[in-house]
Order: structure tokens, then sequence, then C-alpha cells
């Protein structure tokens, strides 16, 4: 039981975007990376790995009976995209199978290669529901929802005959938690050490506010800073990151003073390891789009493969 929740963890954990793109049937096609984003429901890149995707044949989707097989192992493993290989003549059979919830993802420049299409799961799973509930209801049948996606849950319905876990067994065996645990404790201890600084006369309550009520709009400011579309969100999302990242600084500085100089070179560490980490998830989303945009040559694929 302990080595199973430790290898969910490595999944979980270590997303490995960059093993996804570079899968020789993802890397020999020019790819929209806004696309593959926007299908698989994320902002980055970066949060989509050889766990929360598969990548199929047209084939296993326009059977049926194999549709079914490839939904359930999707749903009940938290997939959130398929990616579906397809040959020319498939390809208009594939749209037509599934209407409205297929989308090419690339531009065509690989005929040799087929076309590459994107379904999302709950899509698909909303799809089978109403075209064929009592084939996909029969097909999802005893299936653990342990560890599905909180959206393909809700899609289920509540007289499907699934082994439903208690939420807080969802939440326990999630191995996520733990790490988002030991993040929010790190969030509300940090304001601690001042308490040890005789200089700051501030509230220690008012700082752990600040930095705890920050931290989900300063998370939401560095994602649309760096890739919402329009620019005027863009601007809005980078005042939004530099105000939340200031703020418990600067109600730090505006109730003390004369601070030893550790303090100062501490908050500096900590101000310049924040930055330099966004940088570097910055660059690796970059790095990702300009994979998934440029098609690598054959020899270049044998050589990754």
């Amino acid at each position: 039981m302990g080595n199973g929740w430790i290898r969910r963890l490595q999944r979980t954990l270590l997303v490995s975007p960059e093993a996804l793109a570079a899968d020789a049937r993802l890397a020999a096609r020019t790819l929209d990376p806004d696309a593959v984003c926007e299908v698989a429901g994320v902002r980055r890149l970066a949060e989509l790995g050889p766990r929360s995707t598969r990548i199929i044949d047209s084939e296993q989707l326009l059977d049926p009976t194999e549709r079914l097989v490839v939904l359930r192992d999707a749903v009940e493993q938290g997939v959130r995209m398929l990616f579906v290989e397809s040959s020319s003549p498939a390809e208009a059979e594939l749209t037509d199978a599934l209407p409205g919830i297929v989308r090419r993802l690339d531009d065509g420049t690989a005929p040799d290669a087929g076309s590459l299409h994107g379904i999302a799961v709950t899509a698909l799973l909303q799809h089978c529901l109403a075209s064929d509930p009592e084939r996909t209801s029969l097909a999802l049948t005893g299936m653990p929802t342990r560890h599905m996606d909180g959206r393909a849950l809700a899609l289920l319905p509540a007289t499907l005959d699934v082994r439903r876990a208690h939420p807080l067994r969802r939440l326990v065996g999630d191995p996520r938690v733990p790490v988002y645990l030991a993040v929010g404790i790190y969030s509300a201890l940090r304001a601690l050490p001042v308490a040890l600084i005789p200089q700051f006369h501030g509230s220690l309550l008012m700082l752990w506010l600040i930095d705890v009520v920050t931290a989900v709009p300063y998370t939401w400011g560095v994602l649309a800073m760096l890739f919402a579309p329009r620019r005027g969100i863009r601007m809005l999302a980078t005042l939004t990151t530099v105000t939340t990242f200031a703020a418990p600084y600067v109600y730090f500085w505006m109730h003390g003073r004369d601070y030893p100089l550790y303090v100062v070179i501490v908050i500096a560490a900590l101000t310049a390891a924040s930055i330099l980490i966004e940088v570097v998830k910055y660059l690796q989303e970059q790095g990702l789009r300009r994979r998934y945009a440029d098609a690598m040559a054959p020899a270049a694929r044998l050589v990754t493969v």
C-alpha cells in the first residue's frame, strides 16, 4: 500500500510535460499550443504530462464498444484529454461520430503522419451519456471514483452504480494533499518568525492575513500576466502580481525600523527566489510551446525515442 501511494505521488507531482512533448506521435506534427490548452482546460502546457493525457488511434473512438473502454480508462484514471491520431479518410468519420467535441490540433503540414485531434474527456463523457446512456452506464458500472477528476465525477448520474469514494477518503488518498498541506502550513506560519524581531511593531495577525489573502490573487496574476490573450488583462494581472507580492513586505517595513542586516538579507533572498521560480516556470512554458509548435525532423525524432 505504501509503495503504491509513493508511486502515485511521483506520477502526480512529477508531471513530466517534457516527456509528453517529446513523444514521437506529437513531435512529428506542428501543433497549436493554445488549442491544446483549451481542449485540456489548463492554463499552461506544463500542467499536461503522460499521466493526464492519452494518445490513441481514431479507430478506438469510431468503434462504439472500444470507445467506451477508452472512456472508462480515462475517466477512472483522471485523464484530462485525449490526443487522437487519424488518417485522412477517418478524419471526417471522427468529426461525424463525435460532433462538436473534436478539435484539430495540428496544421496539416505532416500529411504522412495523418492528423491529430484533441478531445476533452469530460466532453466525451457528456456526449456518451447523452447519446447512448444505457451502454455508457453499463460500461462505467462498478468503476471506482477515487482518482476521478471532480468535473467528470459531477457528470455521473446519481443512479449510476459506481464505487463512490467518500469525499474525505478521496482527499486523504490524494498524494497531492501532503504537499498542499505543507505549503499551507508554511504560508500560515511564515509570519511567526517576525515575532522574534523586536524592531517589528505591527500586528502579526494583520501580517498573516495579508500573506494568506494575497496568495490566490498572486497566483492568478502570475498566470494571467504571462498567458492571458488580451493586453488589458495582462496589464491588470501584472499590477495584481506586483501589488500582492509586495503587500506583506510593505506592511512589514511600515511597522518597523532599524532592522538588522540579516533581516534585509533574508527578505532579499526570499524575493530573489520567488522571482527566480517564476522565471524558470516562464522559460519552461515557452520552451514547451516552441516544442509543440515546431515539428521535429525525422532524424531528430529517432534520437528522441
